[in-house]
């Protein structure tokens, strides 16, 4: 049962009630786990993104996190420490940086790999209470699991206010609602400041910044653009900027764009990202060539690789905030010149993930690429 065996997880839950009873009986009317789960918690009934109702009878003790998009769901769900040990199986997430979660969980390696292709038939072999899945993801995956008696949980995470329903819900479905909102507050207390002193810029001081995609296909490469709605064209508002892409964009995925319409844009700012390679890797010889010499961002130096440590920060991973406060200071570093963006991501994962400072600067931050080192005051 999820690294615990049965033998000892029935001797545990009498002791507690031996030890219950004796308390009680002797007039101590004291909880034996201030912590513990509320009895009267469960059976609890949750609604998702995508406006499923399901009820969960008790404490998930098997989860799986499955489909695409893992790592936008898993980064979440490790959010809640106390709920890391119950994950027995996990789609992939690793986009070519690393993993990070085998950092946060010592028994990692026992956890169950599973495709991008997974269906219902591998879900089930994993005895799961409570399956996790991308909304996107639902109907192919999460239907038909659903229809077996499971309960799955569709999760958008695509936006701010997603997020904060999304946050809420797990909190609900694993009884971690206190912790939901400390997490919430985080988010909060960082956006409030970057939107109070970004709605205060003027619209004639707001940069026009076009946010760019680099990919490499079959040996070419491609400069793509995110739609309308998505977390890339949140970040940029929420920093300060205007972008410029957004009316080409009104679909549901990533759209390329050739070197003629980026030209035709010239944008004040333009920040690109990689979501498979370090920045490192490409940046440099895109603002060295000629031709990207030309643009107005490119004469006047105002061309920047996005952050990333284990992923980018351009895209609706919990790091989202990371990256419209490093954009913010990157817009507008006279307006957010008390922002120290390092200082910020070592309070971000030592609140959010619970690692101490030594593990911070010895895991994180080495891997943070140059756009951080030269952009973030010391």
């Amino acid at each position: 049962m999820n690294r615990e065996s049965s033998i000892y997880i029935i001797l545990r839950n009498l002791c507690k009630g031996l030890c219950g009873g004796l308390l009680i009986g002797a007039g101590l009317l004291i909880p034996l786990n201030a912590a513990a789960e509320p009895a009267n918690h469960y059976p609890v009934t949750v609604e998702d993104s995508l406006g499923n109702e399901f009820t969960m009878e008790e404490a998930p003790q098997r989860v799986v996190l499955a489909g695409k998009a893992t790592l936008i769901t898993a980064n979440a769900y490790y959010l809640f420490e106390e709920a890391r040990n119950k994950v027995v199986a996990i789609g992939k997430t690793n986009q070519g940086l690393g993993n990070f979660l085998p950092h946060l969980d010592k028994n990692f390696e026992d956890v169950t790999e599973l495709s991008h292709q997974v269906g219902p038939e591998q879900v089930m072999a994993q005895r799961p209470d409570l399956v996790i899945v991308k909304d996107f993801m639902y109907k192919r995956l999460g239907s038909p699991l659903a229809k077996l008696g499971v309960p799955v949980l569709a999760l958008n995470l695509e936006s701010a206010s997603a997020y904060e329903q999304d946050i809420r819900t797990l909190g609900k479905v694993l009884n971690q609602e206190a912790r939901a909102e400390e997490i919430l507050t985080i988010y909060d207390e960082r956006l409030s400041e970057l939107e109070q002193i970004s709605d205060s810029i003027p619209e004639a001081e707001k940069p026009r910044v076009l946010m760019l995609y680099y990919s490499v296909r079959g040996g070419d490469t491609a400069f793509n653009i995110p739609p309308k709605n998505w977390m890339q064209t949140f970040q940029v508002e929420a920093a300060g900027g205007t972008p410029v892409w957004t009316d080409s964009n009104l679909g549901s995925g990533w759209k390329t764009v050739n070197f003629e319409q980026i030209a035709a844009w010239d944008p004040d700012t333009i920040v690109i990202t990689s979501y498979n390679s370090a920045p490192d890797n490409f940046f440099e010889d895109i603002v060295s060539s000629r031709k990207w010499q030309q643009l107005r961002a490119g004469r006047e130096e105002r061309v920047y690789a996005f952050p990333a440590d284990f992923y980018s920060w351009a895209q609706p991973d919990v790091r989202w905030i990371l990256g419209a406060q490093w954009l913010a200071y990157t817009l507008h570093p006279d307006s957010f010149s008390h922002l120290n963006i390092k200082a910020e991501v070592r309070s971000f994962y030592r609140e959010m993930y619970a690692i101490s400072d030594n593990s911070i600067d010895s895991l994180v931050m080495p891997r943070l690429n140059t756009a951080l080192e030269n952009n973030a005051p010391e």
